[in-house]
């Protein structure tokens, strides 16, 4: 296992930058084909790691302080955000540690949480925009609109100044787990393609993966990188699973990926007990997931008045049928029979679609 100390660029020189430009994003995919400069960034990793861990300690219950559920509440609302304004996993995993961190330092009461949730979003989307060089796509006022969180865009700018200054943010982002995550897949994919295999593990489902495992408050405390490392193999077994399955069977050097775990985990200092136990939390918070997806979900039912029905549907006077004509011809002997197809009125004033205006009688002067 290669163990490389500094000499290339760090991850810490490049957050303190005004941004990432698309050359350096460039500079960034290269040095994760080295392995020397992916040991030097991880143990650069290492270093931050404690700077932007949460220790939360919430209660189940309290009238007074934010509570577990509340977190979770908290988590739900920013993951809709982003999967209604079509955000990165990248802010949102940055919004929830925003979040985590701010009720770490923070005391908070429980009415100010809304706007707390809608100004670690907006952080982060100011954050991601500045590291990508790229303009802002959601303004604070449609946060605030669909949210709900009943507060304004200026107690979401005031919240949002709060919130730099007592976690001291300074441009580039925090160290998140969605970073220790890709780090720890571009070592496990060089140490594969060394071994003669080649996972998939694509970095999709790994961000979903994490996703779930951070809006669960069991996976608060957990060291991201524990955390990443976790995720990472959770989603090997799963594809090992896969290869079996297929009939074609999984090499031998596919199980050597965990001596390499087993060496990673000692490099960052992991215990077994806390890698254990991470280990059981991450698969809670994905059965626990998977369940409230295969509960049966009711429909959902309007019920609206009169007043309302009549506003929300004018056309309520239309019928979707033209009225039967009934002709009166004076000049019977001049007129040749004509055979016209019968045509039945609506009968559910409710359902029609056409005009119901009084019907007058045809006369042809022939």
């Amino acid at each position: 296992m290669l163990r490389a100390g500094a000499g290339q660029p760090d991850a810490g020189a490049e957050q303190q930058q005004s941004g990432a430009s698309s050359a350096q994003q460039h500079q960034q995919h290269q040095q994760y084909d080295d392995p020397a400069a992916m040991y030097a960034t991880l143990n650069e990793y290492l270093q931050m790691e404690s700077k932007f861990q949460p220790r939360l300690g919430l209660p189940h219950e309290s009238e007074n302080e934010v509570t577990i559920g509340a977190r979770d509440g908290a988590a739900h609302v920013l993951r809709c955000l982003k999967v209604w304004f079509d955000l990165p996993t990248d802010v949102l995993i940055s919004a929830i540690s925003l979040f985590d961190r701010f009720l770490t330092k923070m005391k908070v009461r429980p009415c100010h949480v809304p706007c707390i949730t809608v100004s670690c979003m907006n952080i982060a989307i100011d954050e991601h925009a500045q590291e990508h060089r790229q303009p802002r796509t959601v303004s604070v006022d449609e946060l605030v609109s669909v949210s709900q969180s009943a507060c304004t865009s200026g107690d979401v700018a005031r919240m949002s100044r709060v919130v730099r200054d007592k976690l001291a943010l300074v441009r580039g982002g925090a160290l998140t787990v969605a970073r220790w995550l890709r780090l720890l897949r571009a070592i496990v994919l060089a140490a594969a393609r060394e071994m003669g295999v080649c996972p998939p593990l694509s970095e999709e489902k790994l961000m979903k993966l994490l996703e779930i495992a951070v809006c669960d408050a069991d996976c608060v405390n957990a060291r991201c990188s524990e955390l990443a490392l976790v995720v990472l193999y959770h989603q090997l077994e799963l594809e090992l699973v896969e290869w079996s399955r297929d009939g074609g069977g999984v090499p031998d050097e596919a199980y050597c990926l965990y001596e390499f775990a087993a060496q990673l985990q000692a490099y960052c200092h992991m215990s077994d007990a806390s890698l254990v136990a991470v280990r059981a939390r991450v698969r809670g918070a994905l059965a626990r997931y998977e369940a409230r997806g295969a509960a049966p979900r009711q429909r959902l039912v309007w019920r609206l008045s009169e007043r309302t029905l009549k506003v929300l549907r004018p056309t309520d006077r239309l019928t979707s049928m033209l009225p039967t004509i009934e002709e009166q011809h004076f000049a019977v002997d001049s007129t040749p029979a004509r055979n016209r197809s019968g045509s039945e009125s609506s009968e559910c004033e409710e359902t029609s679609d056409w005009p119901r205006s009084p019907v007058l009688p045809v006369y042809c002067d022939n």
